[in-house]
């Protein structure tokens, strides 16, 4: 039963680190060099990489929850009563995995869904031959962005909550 706990944080871990990782990498590094790019440049890497990375953050960001919680079922050996406030150990766990969970569907049903349909903005446009994006696009990048952002944020809160409670 301890291999299986190790096994499920390792892979719990991993999951986050690709997650929260790339989550950084896209919110400080490729998006705003994106707002360096023209229009078209801008427009076909959207198209081309968004896709693909929507897809990592779910399947990352899905994993760290599975394992996540699968983790916790093993760690506790099933009692939850491990996340009762009465303990240092069981409040962090309970204010991370509550945020953890936040940030989960924050991705899934803000951030993403908000990233897709600036991609489909885009092919829209192209599949028009347009060149120039429509006048509310700029508008839906930066929410695109700003939520992406936030679900970063609560992910560096998970993390410290997470990492509060190995200390117990």
């Amino acid at each position: 039963m301890v291999l299986v706990t190790a096994i499920l944080a390792w892979l719990h871990i991993l999951s986050a680190i690709g997650w929260l990782g790339g989550g950084i990498m896209f919110a400080f590094v490729v998006g705003p060099a994106l707002r360096t790019l023209s229009p078209p440049s801008s427009g076909e890497f959207l198209v081309k990489v968004v896709p693909k990375v929507v897809r990592f953050f779910r399947i990352s960001a899905g994993g760290t929850v599975l394992f996540g919680l699968l983790f916790l079922y093993s760690f506790s050996g099933g009692d939850f009563s491990i996340l009762s406030f009465s303990t240092h150990l069981g409040a962090e766990l309970t204010i991370g995995v509550s945020i953890g969970l936040i940030a989960f569907l924050t991705a899934e049903f803000v951030a993403a869904p908000r990233q897709v349909k600036a991609v489909n903005v885009i092919k829209e446009m192209m599949a028009a031959g347009q060149h120039q994006p429509p006048a509310d696009f700029p508008r839906t990048l930066k929410r695109a962005a700003d939520s992406a952002l936030v679900t970063v944020i609560l992910l560096i809160l998970t993390s410290v909550f997470m990492v509060a409670s190995g200390f117990y």
